[in-house]
């Protein structure tokens, strides 16, 4: 049975009620003026000593006892007779002291309860953390009965926060809501961090390190700590300390558990409370923060941070800037693709334009990378462009161009997406696309009156020539072709171009020339 149990049960049985205690009148006796002459001054009631009220069987055991010539009375008997009436004086006694625990321990438990309760009203009313941690702090100390008590949170830096107290004005002089001190060495704090559990420090006399001495120094002689859990983790520790040598009682583990739950509570509600103000400001705001990368707006390295955190994204790459193209004003070219990729584990910001549905995506691996792609291609319902990689956030305006040019050349009939490269050929020839697209003009001029078809093969084996290494026999096994076939098409090419492979500066300008080409025409 518990204690709340029997605490009740007691109060029901009427345990509170003491037993009458029956008195000699002697005035009213027969033999009243023997008795007081044997009993002394005491008699009549004046000055009574200690249990001189005493129950009937007393009474009688007294007058045997006393008689001139103590006849009639065997002792054993009276042993036998009296015995089990002091005995059931005594478990009178007994059980009315219990009463009396009992009753003390249902009124600490009803404050206790009353106390709980006022604190989670002020939870349920969406009260600030920071009042809700001072009254946890006033109700535990009064509750549990300690002179200070205290919440704290931990820090990564190895440190502990006071975020509220209830002590006297001395000792919160001394260690003001808002200190940090370390936690180092063999601490309550770094005890219940460690285990997650309850402990307790008996004696800080003889304590190491700071923490102890600052609590010495506040007049605290023996504390008791329980761990705050928020989502498995332990935030921080709810303590209770007192000015007395010694232990603190055996139940105060368990009854500030109570309000470190509520403070847990507390916590819990002021994180979603201010994620939900968060959200609501990062609605409106999101959209200008994407801008400020994708137009280069940002200066300096904190901003970015800023700008990253905001966005839920990595301050550092590597990233990838990603360009659908949208079918209609206002619709979404990859429908949901944020919230899909953080199924994915993938961060990533998006904004949708007039003409683009434009992201800014974290890329950890080449694996994770192709997951990406492969459900874009899924998602696209349009052509998609893809950046190279870029480790730096300010760099966005820059991959967003590539990006873009990937969405000008001519489209791939077996994915939706183009990915640059990042090579320096392809930089050169989509950094400054107009230029590039009328310098390249004389070079190709010579295949104008070839038909498309035609004009495409010859493109294509120049394309795969390079690719291989300039070799006719790897070229010829991939164009599944005779190597003479590729030696007559590369000469084609020499003569409609008036530039000869065998010189390294006019393989290089027909290079770059079939790269604008490819991607931009």
């Amino acid at each position: 049975m518990s204690r709340q149990t029997r605490v009740v049960n007691a109060l029901k049985d009427g345990l509170m009620t003491t037993t009458p205690v029956k008195t000699r009148d002697l005035s009213r006796e027969p033999n009243a003026a023997a008795d007081a002459t044997r009993l002394g001054p005491h008699a009549t009631g004046a000055n009574p000593p200690r249990n001189n009220a005493l129950p009937p069987p007393y009474e009688d055991a007294s007058a045997a006892n006393d008689s001139p010539s103590g006849a009639g009375v065997d002792p054993a008997a009276r042993k036998g007779k009296f015995g089990p009436a002091v005995d059931d004086r005594g478990g009178q006694l007994d059980e009315s002291l219990d009463s009396v625990r009992l009753t003390a321990e249902y009124r600490r438990l009803a404050a206790e309860q009353a106390a709980l309760r006022r604190v989670a009203a002020l939870v349920a009313r969406g009260v600030a953390p920071p009042v809700i941690f001072g009254a946890v702090a006033d109700e535990m100390r009064r509750c549990v009965g300690a002179i200070t008590a205290g919440i704290w949170r931990f820090e990564p830096t190895g440190e502990v926060t006071l975020v509220a107290a209830a002590a006297e004005p001395a000792a919160l002089a001394k260690w003001p809501v808002g200190t940090r001190t370390s936690i180092e060495g063999n601490t309550l704090a770094r005890v219940v961090q460690d285990t997650g559990r309850p402990a307790r420090i008996d004696d800080y006399q003889n304590l190491p390190g700071p923490l102890a001495a600052s609590v010495r120094d506040a007049g605290v002689r023996a504390a008791v700590g329980v761990p705050v859990i928020v989502d498995g983790r332990v935030w921080g520790l709810a303590a209770v300390g007192s000015f007395q040598p010694g232990p603190m009682p055996a139940e105060t583990e368990v009854r500030t558990c109570h309000f470190a739950e509520l403070i847990a509570t507390a916590v819990v509600a002021g994180y979603r409370d201010e994620q939900k103000r968060q959200l609501l400001g990062e609605t409106a705001q999101r959209p200008f923060l994407i801008d400020s990368l994708l137009e280069g707006r940002v200066v300096d390295r904190w901003s970015l941070w800023e700008i990253a955190s905001c966005l839920r994204l990595p301050a550092n790459g590597p990233f990838v800037v990603i360009a659908a193209e949208v079918l209609a004003v206002e619709s979404e070219a990859l429908p949901e693709i944020e919230s899909k990729l953080r199924g994915l584990d993938v961060y990533s910001a998006w904004r949708l334009q007039p003409d683009l549905q434009v992201g800014i995506v974290h890329v950890e691996s080449e694996r994770q990378l192709d997951e990406i792609l492969g459900l874009v291609s899924r998602l696209a319902m349009n052509r998609v462009g893809v950046s190279a990689r870029l480790d730096d956030l300010r760099d966005t305006p820059h991959a967003l161009h590539f990006a873009k040019m990937m969405l000008r050349g001519r489209p791939d009939v077996a994915s939706p997406i183009a990915v640059f490269d990042g090579s320096i050929l392809a930089t050169a020839a989509v950094s400054a696309p107009e230029v590039m697209v009328k310098s390249i003009g004389n070079a190709l001029d010579g295949f104008d009156d070839l038909s498309d078809v035609e004009r495409e093969m010859l493109f294509e084996t120049f394309r795969v020539w390079q690719d291989n290494d300039a070799s006719v026999r790897s070229a010829a096994e991939v164009l599944i072709c005779h190597p003479n076939t590729v030696r007559h098409r590369l000469r084609r090419i020499e003569k409609r171009t008036g530039r000869s492979l065998s010189r390294p500066k006019d393989v290089a300008e027909l290079c770059l020339a079939f790269e604008v080409h490819r991607r931009l025409m």
